[in-house]
């Protein structure tokens, strides 16, 4: 790798860094402002709307948010415009769908507050329909940063200031709100205006609807992986109340913490893939062997900064103990793998199907654990359930690339200079 391209990933991954450290930055600092002005239980349940939006953001972004960016780096930049309007057009469609769903889940987990629960949820679903995974595709930090990442921040802070002044919690919610809609509104138009070729808009329901069968194995591996990931505290929020603002602490680190790793899993989705098998195998065998280390280096960080940390940012109201924080960090260390194998590295060898079904088995032995772990241990057993899956998806995900490479080393020398067959 020559040092121009040495720099070139450096600093796309600096402008991809910019993008998480401010938001991980303000989500921070919101969490003692919003438990301090609206308390720890309204907290915990804005939590809980948060999950509920994020499992069924995955309808709403239906595997484009988790294969969208391979297929945009993979495509003819005058074609992309078009791929994105055609998915906006069929995300919109899940969008109205995914409300009604969403309210009826709100009124099944978290029902001592139905209005918060729900607002938070619809908010926090707006942004699936941003293009976030496509400035990703197309390399552009830059748009992501100022056309995604700033119009959510300054929702936040609005939405901060506003609950500081007024003590409404709706106050903060529909600041954010409002923001989304304007930063997805802005990212569409941005697409637009810098096509080759407008891109039509075809509202024809058919049409949108036959468009989402070609992303079967991204939607699945999307909805069960977020299934697994954000079943925890919707099961606690209904067996054990009283601890879903310990878990829902200890979780939003866990994904500031995934947060922080996105730049890394973006700069390696759009530079794993390449036309030549040799230097795409190469690529590979470096992101497999670095994920582990990132993996370990991670979850000893996770373990031993939440519960001080957790005290720090909520004024002693809530603190999370180590017999939780070692599971949730071991579940970032074996999520962190999966990312960086899954994503980057088994979309290009045309594992698709394999990514697929690694969730599903993960969600498979993770769903039963996790209620078996509620209603025998509590909240720490919950952890360790999903820790149990989150390392089998990990484990699996290994095995196929080493499958692969296997198969690889076994082919004849000139079938190893063609590309693998896509899933």
């Amino acid at each position: 790798m020559g040092q121009r391209t040495v720099l070139r990933h450096v600093r796309r991954f600096g402008a991809f860094g910019a993008s998480v450290g401010i938001t991980t930055l303000v989500g921070v600092f919101a969490i003692p402002i919003v438990i301090g002005n609206a308390g720890q239980e309204t907290w915990g349940i804005i939590a809980v709307g948060q999950s509920i939006a994020l499992l069924f953001g995955v309808l709403v972004s239906f595997g484009w948010g988790t294969t969208g960016p391979a297929m945009v780096a993979g495509m003819p930049a005058p074609e992309r415009p078009q791929m994105f309007f055609d998915s906006l057009v069929s995300r919109l469609y899940l969008f109205i769908l995914a409300l009604p769903l969403v309210a009826l889940t709100v009124l099944l987990v978290a029902s001592d507050d139905v209005a918060v629960s729900f607002t938070a949820g619809v908010t926090y679903l707006v942004p699936f329909l941003g293009a976030s995974w496509y400035f990703v595709g197309d390399a552009r930090p830059g748009r992501l940063l100022v056309f995604d990442t700033l119009p959510v921040t300054l929702g936040t802070v609005l939405g901060l200031v506003g609950l500081m002044l007024t003590g409404n919690v709706f106050v903060y919610l529909f600041s954010q709100l409002a923001l989304s809609v304007i930063g997805v509104c802005a990212s569409a138009l941005l697409i637009r205006r810098n096509a080759d070729e407008a891109p039509r808009v075809d509202l024809n329901l058919r049409r949108a609807a036959a468009r989402l069968a070609g992303q079967r194995h991204g939607v699945i591996t999307a909805a069960t992986s977020s299934l697994y990931v954000n079943t925890p505290l919707l099961v606690i929020s209904t067996v054990i109340p009283a601890g879903r603002p310990l878990f829902a602490m200890a979780d939003k680190f866990f994904r500031y913490g995934l947060t922080a790793v996105g730049p890394l899993v973006q700069v390696l989705q759009g530079s794993i893939a390449d036309p030549v098998p040799a230097v795409q195998d190469r690529r590979i065998r470096v992101a497999t062997r670095l994920a582990p280390a990132v993996a370990i280096a991670g979850a000893a960080v996770m373990a031993l900064c939440i519960p001080w940390a957790s005290r720090l940012l909520s004024s002693g109201e809530i603190a999370v103990g180590y017999g939780l924080a070692i599971p949730m960090g071991i579940v970032f260390g074996a999520v962190t793998i999966s990312q960086i194998v899954g994503l980057a590295c088994l979309i290009p060898i045309g594992e698709g199907k394999a990514l697929a079904s690694s969730t599903v088995l993960g969600a498979g032995i993770g769903i039963p654990l996790i209620i078996v772990g509620s209603l025998t241990v509590g909240v720490d057993g919950v952890a360790w359930a999903l820790a149990a899956s989150e390392i089998t998806v990990a484990v699996y995900q290994l095995a196929v690339v080493r499958r692969y490479f296997r198969r690889r080393q076994a082919e004849p020398k000139d079938q190893q200079h063609s590309s693998p067959d896509a899933s």
